[in-house]
């Protein structure tokens, strides 16, 4: 019996330390390592499609436009705050032109950090910028007094009118969570100067 027990404790260990031949190829089949890497194996990491990179580029194709349109109004509304700053006939007004100047020139601070978060070279709409500089200021420098700060009130009422409603649709298309939040932010003070211009025309005309 002790015999028996004996060659077949010799015998487990033999087969744990040499196995067969056909343990050996089963344990090659079943090991991914040893399998070759094939054309099937890689497709869980597809390549970006032509749909998937024209989508970004259009997407910040449509950012930049974005930050351009709200760059430009900025500089604008800087431009004719300047002016009705020195020319103002009321003080309610002349504060007002300060509290564009300060706002629009604080919104497009904050224009210029996500443009170059993104890459987009605001530097591109300069030469359209200055017309728009001109011709505001060539309509103010030829107005005086009441009438100064009643034209002044009438131009930045309408241009606020046309940013807020463009901003508003742009806010509605966009995809990029900077411009949406960029938008969210500037939105409201714009809505604001807006209506400060329009109480200030109505005090005027009262």
């Amino acid at each position: 019996m002790a015999a028996l027990v004996g060659a077949a404790l010799s015998g487990c260990s033999t087969s744990r330390q040499q196995p067969t031949a056909a343990s050996s190829n089963a344990s090659a089949i079943a090991s991914p390592a040893a399998r070759p890497v094939t054309a099937a194996a890689t497709k869980g990491k597809p390549e970006p499609t032509h749909a998937a990179l024209s989508s970004e580029v259009s997407t910040k194709s449509g950012s930049a436009k974005i930050l351009l349109q709200i760059h430009q109004a900025d500089l604008k509304e800087i431009a004719i705050g300047q002016v009705a700053e020195r020319k103002a006939s009321v003080s309610e007004v002349q504060a007002y032109a300060k509290q564009l100047v300060d706002d629009h020139t604080s919104a497009d601070q904050q224009v210029v950090t996500v443009a170059k978060k993104m890459n987009v070279h605001l530097h591109d709409t300069a030469a359209k910028d200055g017309r728009h500089r001109s011709m505001a200021e060539q309509k103010l420098n030829s107005a005086r007094g009441p009438d100064f700060d009643r034209l002044f009130l009438q131009q930045a009422s309408a241009d606020h009118d046309r940013l807020i409603k463009a901003l508003k649709q742009e806010r509605e298309d966009a995809s990029d969570d900077d411009i949406e939040a960029l938008i969210d932010k500037i939105l409201p003070i714009f809505e604001q100067h807006k209506e400060l211009a329009q109480m200030l025309i109505k005090k005027e005309q009262a």
